[in-house]
């Protein structure tokens, strides 16, 4: 095998790609990019070495990095990290010591390398860029663009960077003397006494009145809370602001439908006069929450957007954007170069999690910008979600390395999984269940794991959707779509009737956001494809027949619903003409099932980890991968899922050994940002 694969690498380019695209480490959309890019009719004659080194540049490309150095060493140290998870992917399970007589090593790479760097440094060409940072050492670095990217880059680097005439973070003059505390002000009109205004909280808002602010914290430190404040003491503050245009976006619909909930959130925690008082109700009746694509105007016919830096937001504008750290390079920079030409026309107010995942596609922004001068960042560090006692909030400190496990005061011991077992009591909070499938010490056969898998579904779908009180296949089937709130009259139906189909909906969608399952894979066993049929399959369905109760996501805009990559929603039947309807969450607004195509929605009993940033479930189990090495095995990931628990239970199926190398394994981008 491992012959056969240093002939293909050292083969032709198509052979080199061959290789790379069955090691799961391209795509073949970047086997077009090299072709373009080498393609005599654009004037270039790159060597074959240059053109196995731009499939590296693109296969890297795909882990969200969005530059490649060119000195060689430095590539392939970066490049052996890749390497060596795709032999894990592609091992099955072997031994470690197999591995090295199966596959090529990374130094098969080391001419291909050598001679392909050298010739993309001396002859690079458009759409490509080459530009020289200084290392540790202070040597020139030729590292490797696509245009874009750079573009991209600097752009944010000017926005960001102290000193440069286009840089956001600058304070900003106010109109408002006031600078003390508002803690005291705040807790007053508040209904639930035990509400506590933290420092840090407190510290936003009244930074929030002269400046443009980040705010950076875990899930549960009340960055939502705070920036509902924070605008409401602007705009008491500053009466003028009353007229601006306020919007609210993030980078996917599930977040910005999310952001909606908190702000409401917030909202209801006033005492009911201070809900009356105008600039509640402004903030309430703002409707501009929508994703970051959506505010730009993007244009697919164009593949631009409408709001760009000739035609810029106008001024008297106030930008809240959440989950910062899903946002990619691109889309970020698009953004920025939007905003108002007159810096004092607008407020900028960035959320995120600089530890939960980075953007699927390019770039790790948040991360990057919090590098700025910290006047303009606050960063929340104490959680209502998870207090100092929690066992979920311990481990996800632990993760980040915040914690040590002594001070965890629980056991990190995982339980072999069997049927019986007492697990997510209802009445019990803040539970940490760790299982593994098997005893933990070698890989199961397919069988076994099939049938301890099937097990442990079934298990927590009798518990989390079968309750003989609140069944969710039994609520579903009570939903009447064509009920409205003008027409229940008109169909002999009573005012108590249409409050109890109001509250149907809402009960049913409370039970199918009770529990949540997330995997770090799409595929394999333990993957999202294959947990979603077996929760059906537990159902009494099979995964690709919709039903009463079966919960869906979309995957891609449907903007003639109205409907965006990120929406939920649960399938219902209309009774009088039986017709399989989505019950979206949030406004539970109804849409013809067989009308949104099959490709743009599917079953969300699972979900990948990814996919499940900003979001929060009461009750989390989570699959890692099962294997030390595999590229989803990381920091990022295993932190990310932890913390979409809220407050009931988090049940993790790894082994100490996944575990652990997840906790060591960072996601590191390599995108050139200096600020």
């Amino acid at each position: 095998m491992k012959e056969e694969m240093v002939k293909q690498l050292n083969g032709s380019a198509g052979d080199f790609f061959s290789l790379l695209l069955n090691m799961r480490g391209t795509s073949p959309l970047n086997k077009r990019l090299v072709q373009f890019l080498t393609d005599v009719h654009q004037g270039k004659t790159y060597s074959l070495a240059a053109q196995k080194v731009l499939h590296l540049f693109f296969s890297l490309s795909d882990d969200g990095n969005t530059r490649m150095s060119l000195n060689p060493e430095k590539l392939l140290a970066k490049w052996q990290k890749k390497w060596d998870g795709l032999v894990v992917l592609a091992s099955n399970g072997k031994n470690p010591s197999e591995m090295v007589n199966e596959y090529p090593g990374v130094e098969d790479f080391r001419k291909i390398v050598e001679a392909g760097c050298k010739e993309l440094v001396e002859n690079a060409e458009s759409p490509l860029t080459i530009e020289f940072q200084k290392d540790e050492n202070q040597v020139d670095v030729p590292y490797l663009y696509t245009e874009k990217y750079l573009f991209a880059k600097t752009v944010i680097e000017k926005c960001f960077r102290k000193g440069t005439p286009e840089c956001v973070f600058d304070g900003k003059s106010s109109n408002s003397s006031r600078k003390n505390s508002y803690k005291k002000d705040i807790e007053t009109v508040i209904e639930d006494a035990s509400f506590d205004l933290k420092e840090a909280q407190d510290e936003a808002i009244v930074k929030g009145e002269t400046r443009n602010l980040i705010i950076t914290g875990g899930p549960g430190t009340g960055k939502t809370t705070v920036v509902f404040f924070l605008l409401w003491n602007l705009l008491k503050s500053n009466p003028e602001m009353m007229d601006w245009n306020i919007h609210f976006a993030a980078p996917s619909g599930k977040a910005a439908n999310r952001l909606r909930e908190s702000i409401d959130e917030s909202i209801n925690m006033l005492k009911p006069e201070e809900k009356e008082d105008p600039v509640v109700k402004h903030l309430k009746n703002i409707d501009s929450y929508t994703t970051l694509h959506r505010l730009l105007s993007y244009n697919p016919q164009t593949n631009g957007f409408r709001y760009c830096e000739k035609t810029r937001f106008p001024d008297k504008s106030i930008f809240v954007i959440d989950e910062a750290s899903m946002i990619d390079l691109s889309l970020f920079a698009s953004f920025m170069q939007a905003l108002p030409e007159n810096k004092d026309g607008y407020r900028l107010f960035i959320l995120g999690d600089r530890d939960q995942l980075p953007s699927v596609d390019a770039g790790a922004v948040l991360g990057e910008i919090l590098g700025l001068d910290k006047s303009s960042v606050v960063e929340l560090t104490e959680s209502n979600r998870f207090d100092n006692k929690s066992k979920v909030g311990r481990l996800s400190r632990f993760i980040q390395r915040k914690l040590e496990a002594k001070d965890l005061e629980f056991d990190l011991k995982w339980i072999p999984w069997q049927k019986d077992m007492p697990l997510w009591n209802a009445d019990k909070l803040d539970e940490v269940n760790l299982l593994q499938l098997g005893d933990g010490s070698k890989f199961l056969r397919k069988s076994d794991e099939e049938e301890m898998l099937q097990s442990l579904l079934e298990t927590w779908t009798e518990r989390f959707y079968c309750q003989k009180n609140a069944s969710l296949l039994a609520l579903a089937q009570k939903i009447r779509p064509e009920l409205t709130e003008k027409n229940y009259a008109e169909r002999g139906l009573t005012r108590a009737d249409w409050d109890a189909e109001c509250d149907a909906r809402k009960a049913l969608w409370s039970l199918s956001d009770a529990a949540r399952i997330l995997s770090a894979e799409r595929r394999g066993p333990r993957g999202v494809e294959n947990i979603n049929l077996a929760v059906a399959k537990a159902l009494g369905y099979k995964e690709d027949v919709a039903f009463d109760g079966k919960l869906m996501i979309l995957t891609k805009n449907q903007s003639y619903f109205d409907l965006y990559n990120g929406d939920s929603g649960i399938v219902v039947n209309c009774k009088n003409n039986p017709m399989l309807m989505l019950m979206r969450k949030g406004d539970f607004v109804f849409y013809p099932l067989s009308m949104l195509p099959s490709d743009a929605i599917e079953t969300a009993f699972a979900m990948t980890i990814h996919k499940s940033q900003g979001s929060g479930y009461p009750n989390i189990m989570m699959f890692l991968p099962t294997r030390k090495g595999h590229p989803l095995l990381n920091r990022q990931i295993l932190y990310t899922g932890v913390t979409r628990t809220k407050k009931q239970s988090l049940t993790i199926v790894a082994t100490d050994k996944t575990f652990k190398a997840a906790c060591e394994t960072v996601i590191e981008r390599d995108t050139g940002i200096e600020i």
